[in-house]
C-alpha cells in the first residue's frame, strides 16, 4: 500500500515505517480534503437557489436530500483534514457507554448522554476549551461552555422533539426530522480539554442506547460511519450480556465494522451470599474471565465466534467505574485496572496500525464516491429532469416567440398586392366577359327605347333620365355583381385567393386573422366604385338635328327657338313631343343621330366600367386590405413583447434554480474521477459502494416474555 521510503542508516526499521506512515497519511489527508472539500461551495450554491425558488417549481424537493449530502460531505472532509479515528460506542441503555467515554477520554463528558434516549450522536474530541456545539436538522448551531445550561437545553429540545412526533404519528405521517422539526438536534460536539483524546487524535462517537423509543432516523444518524468510522466498542453489563436480545443486532455490526471491541461492564465490588450466609466475592468480581469463558462457551453465536477467533472481535472485562475514576482523577495508567489498560493498548495500537491506515484511506475514498454519487443522483433526479423539460419548453417557445416577433415584422412590412395577381387575372377576366356582354344587350335596349320614344309622346327627358339612366346604372351593377361573384368564389379559401408567401397565412391564423372577414370589412369601408362620368348617355339638346316648317319660317323662328319650343328647357328637356311632331322635326336624321349617340357612349362605358370594377375590387380593396392587416397585425405586437418577456423571466427564474444544480453535478462527476486518481496515486483501490441499510435495522421492542430472534446459526439455547 505504501510507497518505499529511502531508510536512514541510524533509524530503526519500525521506527522508519511509523514515519512513512505518518507522512503518507499527512500528505493524503491534505490532498483529499483540498480536492474534496470544494464541492461544498457548488453544493451551497444550489441549496440557496432551490431555497429562493418560488413553491412549486419543480426540483425543490431535492433541497431535502442535498442538506443531508452537505452534512455528510462537511463531516467526511473535517474528519479527514482533522485525521481522525471515529470510534463508534454501541450498547443498550444504561450499559456504560458514557462511562467508558469518560475512562477513555481521561474527562468528563457524561453530562452530555445523561439524556440517553433523545436521539441524537454525541462526538467527543480534543478542543482547546470545553465547548459543547448542538447543530440542528436546519443547519444552525448553537455552542454552549456551561454543561448544566446544555443539560437544560436537550431537557427542553427533548420535550419539543417528542410532542413533534406525537403530531406526526397523529396526522399518520412516518416522523422525519427533516420534514416535520427540523429544530431537532441532529448531534453535539463536544471539545474537551486536556483529554487523552489529544494523543490519539480520536474521536469517540456516542450512539442512542439500542431500543429506544425514538430511534426514528437510526440511519441517517449513522449514515456517516458506514465506511469511515474507524471501528466500533459494543458495551454490554455482565448482567445482560448472556440475554440472546442484546447481540440480536450484533450481527450487523460484524458486517459493518473491521475491528469491534466488546466490553463486558463488570461489578469489582458485587458480592454473592455463601454458605455460611457471609458476604463473598462474586465470580463478575474474582473470575471475571470465567464469566467471558462461559459467555463464550455456552451463549455466544457461531459468527461472533469466528469472529474472535480470526480477531475481528476482541472482548474485555471492564469494571467501567473503577476505569473511569481512575482516569478521571488523573492516575497513571499502569495504575488503573489492568484490563482496562489492556483494553486502552489494544484501542491505541489498532488505530496507530497498518491496518487502520489502510481502512482509513479505503474507507474515506470510498465513502466520499459514494456521497459524490449520491449528489450527481440527486440533481438528476424526476423532478430536476422535470425542471430541465419545462426550461427546455420555455426556451422553445421563447425562440418560438422570437421568431414570430420577425415574421411580424416582416408582414408589417409586406406588399400584399402582388399576392393577388391570380386572383386579379380571374376577377378581369369575369369583369371583360361580363362587360362585354351586357354591353351588347345595353346597346339593343338603348336602341329599341328610341323607337319606342318616337311613337310616344314623352319628352327628352323622359328618354335619357327616365330610360337611359337606369339601364346605365343596371348595367355598371352588373359589371360589380360579376366582379363580387369572382371574389366569392375565392372566399371558400382560407387564402380567400391570395397567393400567400410561406408562413404568413399560419401567421394570421395564429393571431386569429380571417382574410375573408379582413376582404368583406374592407369591402363594406369601400363603399361603391368611384364610377367615371354620369350613368346615361349625355344628349346634349342644341346637337340633336330638327327641321323648321314654313310657319316657322313665316315666324322667323330661329333654329334654337324651335328646339326649345319642342324640348324644352335645355337643363331638363321635359317638354312632351308628341309622335306626330317627332317625326316632323327629327324625322330619320334625329334618330340616327340618337343611335350614334348611344353607340358612342356604349363604347365609352364599358371600359371605364370595367376600369372603375377593376380598380375598386383589386388595387382599391387590396389597399383597404393591407390597412386593416397591418392595423390588426400591430396589436399583435404588444401581446408577443409581453410574452417574451414574461418568458424570460420564467427562464431566468427556472435558469436560477437548474443551472448551480447542474454546475453541482458536473463537480461532483468530475470529483469521482480525481478521486479514483488519488487512489492511484497513493495506492488505495475502492469500489462504489451500494447504499447499505442503517448500521442498525431498528427492531420491534420486546416485552420480558417475548422471544427473541436467534442470530443466524445460533443453536437454541435450552
Amino acid at each position: 500500500m505504501w510507497r518505499p521510503c529511502a531508510q536512514p542508516a541510524a533509524r530503526g526499521l519500525a521506527t522508519h515505517l511509523a514515519a512513512c506512515m505518518v507522512t503518507q497519511l499527512s500528505s493524503y489527508c491534505q490532498q483529499f480534503d483540498a480536492l474534496l472539500r470544494p464541492i461544498l461551495t457548488p453544493l451551497q450554491d444550489a441549496l440557496t437557489a432551490l431555497a429562493a425558488a418560488a413553491p412549486g417549481t419543480p426540483g425543490t424537493g431535492q433541497g431535502r436530500p442535498l442538506t443531508e449530502l452537505q452534512h455528510h460531505l462537511r463531516t467526511l472532509c473535517d474528519k479527514v483534514s482533522a485525521q481522525q479515528a471515529y470510534v463508534l460506542i454501541f450498547g443498550p441503555l444504561k450499559s456504560g457507554k458514557s462511562t467508558l467515554m469518560n475512562a477513555i477520554a481521561a474527562a468528563y463528558v457524561s453530562e452530555v448522554s445523561s439524556l440517553p434516549a433523545y436521539p441524537c450522536l454525541v462526538f467527543v474530541g480534543a478542543g482547546k476549551r470545553r465547548e459543547y456545539v448542538c447543530t440542528r436538522y436546519d443547519g444552525s448551531q448553537q455552542t454552549f461552555t456551561d454543561g448544566s445550561v446544555l443539560h437544560l437545553h436537550i431537557h427542553d429540545a427533548h420535550g419539543k422533539l417528542a410532542q413533534a412526533i406525537r403530531k406526526a404519528e397523529a396526522e399518520g405521517h412516518v416522523f422525519d426530522p427533516q420534514e416535520h422539526f427540523a429544530q431537532a438536534i441532529r448531534r453535539i460536539d463536544v471539545l474537551v480539554p486536556d483529554s487523552r483524546l489529544q494523543q490519539t487524535g480520536a474521536v469517540l462517537v456516542d450512539t442512542p442506547g439500542l431500543y429506544t423509543r425514538m430511534r426514528f432516523g437510526y440511519d441517517r444518524m449513522t449514515r456517516d460511519f458506514r465506511d469511515a468510522a474507524a471501528c466500533a466498542i459494543f458495551v454490554v453489563k455482565s448482567d445482560t450480556l448472556f440475554l440472546e436480545q442484546v447481540f440480536a443486532e450484533f450481527q450487523q455490526l460484524l458486517e459493518l465494522f473491521s475491528r469491534i471491541f466488546l466490553v463486558v461492564n463488570v461489578d469489582a465490588h458485587k458480592r454473592d451470599v455463601g454458605p455460611d450466609g457471609k458476604l463473598v466475592p462474586s465470580l463478575e468480581q474474582s473470575q471475571p474471565e470465567a464469566v467471558l469463558a462461559a459467555f463464550e462457551r455456552l451463549a455466544m453465536s457461531a459468527p461472533l465466534q469466528r469472529a474472535a477467533a480470526e480477531g475481528k472481535v476482541r472482548m474485555y472485562p471492564v469494571d467501567l467505574l473503577h476505569a473511569a475514576s481512575s482516569s478521571l482523577q488523573k492516575e497513571p495508567l499502569d495504575k488503573q485496572p489492568q484490563s482496562f489498560q489492556r483494553f486502552q493498548k489494544d484501542l491505541t495500537d489498532y488505530l496507530g496500525s497498518h491496518e487502520y491506515l489502510a481502512a482509513f484511506l479505503r474507507d474515506s475514498l470510498q465513502r466520499a464516491n459514494l456521497l459524490l454519487g449520491e449528489v450527481s443522483s440527486t440533481c438528476t433526479a424526476s423532478d430536476i429532469r422535470t425542471l430541465q423539460a419545462q426550461l427546455a419548453d420555455l426556451r422553445e417557445r421563447h425562440q418560438f416567440v422570437t421568431a414570430e416577433q420577425r415574421r411580424l415584422a416582416l408582414a408589417l412590412q409586406f406588399d400584399w398586392l402582388p399576392t393577388a395577381q391570380k386572383l386579379h387575372k380571374a376577377l378581369d377576366d369575369e369583369i371583360e366577359r361580363t362587360a362585354r356582354d351586357t354591353g351588347q344587350k345595353l346597346l339593343r335596349t338603348l336602341g329599341a327605347s328610341i323607337d319606342t320614344w318616337f311613337l310616344s309622346s314623352h319628352s327628352l327627358d323622359w328618354l335619357v333620365a327616365g330610360q337611359w339612366t337606369p339601364l346605365v346604372s343596371d348595367y355598371r351593377d352588373e359589371v360589380l355583381r360579376a366582379g363580387k361573384r369572382a371574389l366569392e368564389q375565392a372566399q371558400g379559401q382560407p387564402s380567400a385567393g391570395l397567393d400567400l408567401p410561406d408562413g404568413v397565412g399560419d401567421l394570421l391564423h395564429r393571431f386569429g386573422i380571417d382574410l375573408r372577414n379582413v376582404r368583406q370589412q374592407a369591402l363594406a369601408a369601400l363603399g361603391g366604385p368611384a364610377w367615371k362620368g354620369k350613368a346615361t348617355v349625355p344628349i346634349d339638346p342644341d346637337q340633336i338635328p330638327i327641321k323648321r316648317g314654313m310657319l316657322d319660317v313665316v315666324a322667323f323662328r330661329s333654329v334654337d327657338k324651335v328646339r326649345h319650343r319642342l324640348f324644352g328647357d335645355k337643363p331638363r328637356p321635359d317638354q312632351k313631343i308628341p309622335g306626330k311632331e317627332k317625326a316632323a322635326r327629327l324625322g330619320e336624321p334625329g334618330r340616327l343621330f340618337l343611335h350614334q349617340q348611344i353607340t358612342a357612349f356604349r363604347g365609352e362605358l364599358a371600359p371605364a366600367t370595367i376600369a372603375a370594377v377593376r380598380h375598386h375590387l383589386g388595387e382599391a380593396l387590396m389597399k383597404a386590405m393591407a390597412e386593416a392587416l397591418q392595423k390588426q397585425l400591430r396589436t399583435a405586437e404588444p401581446r408577443l413583447q409581453q410574452a417574451r418577456v414574461e418568458l424570460e423571466s420564467e427562464i431566468a427564474r427556472l435558469q436560477a434554480v437548474l443551472q448551480p444544480v447542474q454546475a453541482l453535478a458536473t463537480t461532483a462527476g468530475d470529483l469521482q474521477g480525481k478521486l479514483s486518481a488519488l487512489a492511484t496515486r497513493f495506492g488505495s483501490e475502492f469500489r462504489p459502494a451500494p447504499a447499505t441499510g442503517p448500521v442498525l435495522t431498528p427492531q420491534p421492542r420486546r416485552g420480558r416474555h417475548d422471544s427473541p430472534a436467534r442470530p443466524h446459526n445460533q443453536p437454541e439455547r435450552r
